[in-house]
């Protein structure tokens, strides 16, 4: 197995703009960490980039889609769509 490249994984953590990309991201993380091929260093680093970047699009995508599952009603106001 090559060698972890930190900086090539912070790249694509920052520039990863799908939830499921980054979570996949995190878990190979992870198994890298557990199987010994990232320093103690290198998976706090990974963290403080993926977690924040994770919450914001999570929120994002929250706010989406919530702002779709808005309908104009007729007056004007805006109701919840009943899923």
């Amino acid at each position: 197995m090559d060698c972890f490249d930190l900086l090539a994984y912070l790249e694509r953590a920052r520039n990863t703009v799908s939830t499921k990309k980054l979570f996949e991201l995190w878990e190979k993380v992870c198994r890298l960490y557990d199987g010994g091929h990232i320093g103690n260093y290198q998976l706090p680093e990974m963290k403080t980039v993926i977690c924040p970047r994770l919450r914001s699009l999570c929120l994002l995508q929250r706010a989406v889609e919530r702002s779709f599952s808005r309908l104009p009603d007729s007056d004007g106001s805006h109701l919840l769509r009943q899923a």
